[in-house]
């Protein structure tokens, strides 16, 4: 059963830094497009099985502290 990607927007500061979490609240919380998130990630996707990927909380945190660098776009 999906979560409700704002539920985990809320409780984000709550979360470990190894935690994954989905495209859509990744993309709520980088203020971005759950499309362009996939399209161009600005931090590494991490796979948790053949179809589903998602963002560690760990590297969305240094990437809104600037600690870790964006990944380039590849175009």
């Amino acid at each position: 059963m999906a979560r409700d990607p704002y539920d985990i927007v809320r409780r984000f500061d709550d979360l470990p830094n190894d935690a994954i979490i989905g495209p859509k609240p990744t993309a709520i919380i980088l203020s971005t497009t759950d499309r362009n998130l996939r399209r161009n990630p600005p931090i590494p996707k991490r796979r948790i099985s053949d179809r589903i990927v998602g963002f560690r909380v760990g590297d969305i945190r240094a990437l809104i502290r600037g600690t870790q660098p964006a990944i380039p776009a590849t175009r």
